[in-house]
């Protein structure tokens, strides 16, 4: 039996043709001197390009149950299914990221059509092969398998005569090629037989077109294919699978295909074929054959049933990014049968230091190759640094464009070899296909990130995460200068930078590395920035608030970490903090001209440092609030432009020592001005405290007794400091604060709120000055909730009536307001 590569030339030949030997025989004559028409033909094909090739051990191939739906949507498409949208165009393309299974789509497209006992014939393109990394012997070899598929038929005589005629045929241009070679031996064969015109006669499958090095010969490839069919009757479905590479993105959005081909893509993120299903079948199945095969040959202690566990299983689907080649990586790796699986797979996972060969080395390789082609690989570095920085958000390319100071539509030209790993799309979940939508980049694998950070990955294409943050910093500063005006809409694609600015000072070390110098443009960005110019064209908008928390608060850290890191940069700190003071003090005074506003910014001032004045923290709410919950629909609109009623969680941290700087910048500003500080006197919490009396007048009769039982104030332990209350926590985690846990998101129930504003009264009452209309509103509360036998909080109860007792007795009253009189009458001027 002949093996399956051999190919015998002049007048005997064997054909293989999916696994099928077909052998003929040809009895022309070659001219004295020259040669066979069959013999040139086979000179000039490419054998290791064919799908059966043997040049190739490990042929990509879908694994069993994957790819279902596209290789479905394909198949639909060869065989002209006409309720199939697709039906009818002459080429698909199917693009998409290196390593997303493009190649194992087409070979198992190649099969599923043999199987089927439809002609068909292939070219496989290979950068690294010679012999297939260009359309020399493209149509030769396609010819050949043509001359294959149609055995003893007018196909074969007229591919051999229209290599005799013209024996330099495979020297002309390739519409040339595959009009002679190709198309007409179709048409002469299929034009006597009219009903089979209109059938599949034949199929050309086109692999990894992008491996073809050189883009002109990628070009004629596709428009000599194109003008060639389109110039004949025939149907001859043409399959072309390649990476979105620019060039070849435009060819297909060219004249001579724009309307003649569909296309599939592989790299959507909301993925219509479920790549992350079939990853995760891939693993499972490839897992339980590796775990099987270790523990029939294994002496030793063999692998569980159980391995490696769901949870690992699911973190390499996220890790792949449906891109095939990263879990296939992962298996080849662990499958080496000269460790266990286990200690390989702990590897990948970091669990175990690499010891020998590393897991990703076939990937790194890919990366480094693409890399090299880009044409700026310094600026594709730099942006992907940004990009890398932002952990996942989006930044628009024409806002990178004008923070690291790029023409305008830069960012795409120096991504335009990049197609493989990068992509620039119009829409950030890369649906939008509008002109006018703005475009963003999206990384089409998650490991590229974990390469260029690691240098002894990377090498010459490593990032280097602290001298970069430095740079986007610098940018952001520089950027956000330039936005000083009210058209600065920071909620827009704008106000971006804002949110660079958090990632990066939240995530990256940044300062803490002791030979880290900071550069100069850094320092002078820091310096010169114009805090009060940029901050006070929103004062009195919206926008305002927003501004104070994405912004003044990053501003303060990087001011903080910067003098941490240097202290001779304390002037700098210096110097834009008394900017922020002298912007400020007028608008806190503006808290002191309304009760409801005396209230926050009294509560603000004493908020967590007491157990009787926790910060509140609703269960499902975003913000925790610095004042009771009568108070928390306060906002921009009402007079708390400077959010005092919001506490930022500030990405785990709260108000104290370690918290959202800002707040505590201006909880310091009450403290050292000293007229702001006065203002916070007696008077200022008289009026908070005659504030949370109108509001237990309303909340206490809606309280519930004590379980029905009859608690009275005298049962509450004479030691006790407070009520039990498991909502109330000291958070000793964050430093010196309190904290209570309400159940309502947007209300509390009025039993929580009954228990706050006991505890602000106590808290309260010693602070303020004495006056007729406090006087009053403690005789009056007391007797009717405080003095009550039944009802909740009796220790509370039992230190609010000796805080009243204790004000009541001061010295003469301070003033002769009016008594509070019908207060239930009046209502609560806090209540929304």
């Amino acid at each position: 039996m002949l093996p399956r590569s051999t190919m015998i030339s002049s007048n005997q030949g064997v054909l293989i043709n999916g696994g099928q030997f077909s052998q003929y025989h040809y009895h022309g004559e070659a001219s004295p001197g020259s040669k066979a028409p069959f013999d040139i033909l086979m000179e000039a094909v490419a054998p290791s390009a064919l799908h059966d090739s043997g040049a190739s051990f490990d042929k990509p191939k879908c694994h069993p149950r994957t790819r279902v739906k596209i290789l479905e949507d394909i198949m639909r498409w060869i065989l002209g299914d006409g309720s199939d949208p697709r039906a009818g165009k002459q080429f698909m393309w199917l693009n998409g990221a290196a390593g997303c299974g493009k190649s194992a789509i087409a070979q198992s497209t190649v099969e599923l059509c043999i199987q089927r006992g439809l002609p068909l014939a292939s070219f496989f393109f290979s950068k690294s092969d010679s012999t297939r990394n260009h359309a020399g012997s493209l149509v030769a070899t396609l010819a050949y398998q043509l001359y294959g598929a149609f055995p003893d038929t007018d196909v074969q005589t007229e591919i051999l005569s229209a290599i005799k005629k013209d024996p330099l045929i495979f020297k002309k241009t390739l519409q040339q090629q595959f009009t002679s070679l190709i198309v007409q031996p179709l048409m002469t064969h299929f034009s006597k037989d009219e009903s089979t015109q209109h059938c599949v006669p034949f199929l050309i499958v086109i692999d990894g077109l992008d491996e073809c090095t050189d883009r002109t010969e990628q070009k004629a490839i596709l428009t000599g294919l194109a003008e060639s069919v389109r110039n004949s009757n025939l149907c001859i479905p043409i399959f072309v699978a390649s990476r979105p590479e620019h060039d070849i993105k435009l060819l297909f959005g060219s004249k001579y295909l724009k309307d003649f081909h569909t296309h599939l893509s592989l790299d959507l993120r909301d993925d219509e074929y479920d790549a992350d299903s079939d990853i995760q079948l891939y693993l499972f199945d490839r897992f339980a054959q590796i775990k099987d095969d270790f523990n029939n040959r294994t002496t030793g202690r063999e692998l569980d049933q159980g391995w490696p566990g769901d949870t690992v299983i699911e973190t390499l689907v996220r890790k792949s990014l449906r891109q095939f080649i990263y879990a296939a990586t992962v298996i080849r790796y662990v499958e080496s049968t000269r460790h266990r699986p286990d200690h390989r797979l702990d590897v990948v996972l970091n669990i175990r230091p690499v010891n020998g060969d590393h897991p990703f080395a076939e990937l790194d390789a890919l990366y480094a190759t693409i890399l090299e082609s880009a044409l700026e690989t310094e600026k594709v570095l730099h942006v992907l640094s940004l990009h890398f920085m932002l952990y996942g958000s989006d930044i628009c390319c024409s806002i990178i464009e004008k923070l690291l100071s790029y023409d305008e539509g830069e960012v795409e030209a120096i991504f335009s070899d990049m197609g493989a790993l990068v992509q620039i799309s119009k829409d950030r979940h890369a649906f939008s296909h509008d002109e006018d939508s703005p475009s963003f980049l999206v990384v089409l694998h998650a490991s590229l990130r974990d390469f260029l950070f690691d240098v002894a990955r990377s090498k010459e294409f490593h990032i280097d995460r602290a001298n970069e943050t430095l740079k986007h910093v610098t940018h952001v500063l520089q950027y956000l200068s330039s936005c000083c005006s009210s058209s600065f809409d920071p909620n827009s694609s704008a106000g971006t930078p804002m949110y660079i600015l958090r990632y990066i000072i939240h995530y990256e070390i940044i300062f803490r590395s002791g030979d880290l110098t900071i550069p100069p443009e850094l320092r002078q960005s820091v310096l010169s920035f114009p805090l009060k110019e940029f901050l006070e064209p929103h004062t009195s908008t919206h926008a305002y608030p927003h501004l104070l928390e994405h912004f003044v608060t990053l501003f303060l850290k990087l001011l903080e970490a910067m003098v941490l890191d240097d202290p001779t940069l304390s002037h700098m700190q210096d110097h834009q903090l008394g900017i922020l003071q002298s912007f400020l003090e007028p608008q806190i005074q503006q808290y002191f001209n309304n009760d409801r506003l005396a209230s926050v910014l009294v509560l603000f001032y004493h908020v967590g440092s007491h157990h009787f004045v926790p910060i509140l923290k609703p269960t499902h709410a975003y913000y925790m609030y610095s004042t009771p919950f009568y108070l928390m629909s306060l906002d921009f609109n009402e007079g708390d432009i400077l959010s005092l009623n919001h506490i930022w969680e500030d990405w785990g941290f709260t108000i104290t020592d370690n918290s959202n700087i800002y707040h505590r910048y201006v909880r310091q500003l009450l403290r050292d001005a000293g007229r702001i500080t006065n203002a916070l006197g007696p008077v200022m919490h008289e009026r908070v405290a005659l504030a949370c009396f109108k509001e237990l007048a309303i909340t206490a009769p809606l309280v519930p007794s004590s379980s029905g039982q009859n608690i009275t104030i005298a049962t509450g332990a004479d030691d006790a400091e407070d009520d039990a209350n498991p909502k109330l926590k000291f958070d000793s985690a964050h430093g010196v604060q309190w904290q209570f846990e309400c159940s309502g998101e947007l209300k509390p129930d009025n039993e929580e709120l009954y228990f706050l504003l006991l505890g602000y009264l106590i808290f309260l009452l010693p602070r303020c000055g004495k006056s007729d209309t406090l006087v009053a509103a403690c005789e009056e509360y007391r007797t009717s909730y405080i003095d009550q036998p039944d009802g909740p909080f009796p220790v509370r109860r039992k230190l609010l009536r000796v805080e009243m007792n204790k004000y009541i007795a001061q010295a003469p009253l301070r003033d002769h307001q009016t008594p509070l009189r019908n207060h239930r009458d009046t209502g609560c001027c806090f209540v929304m």
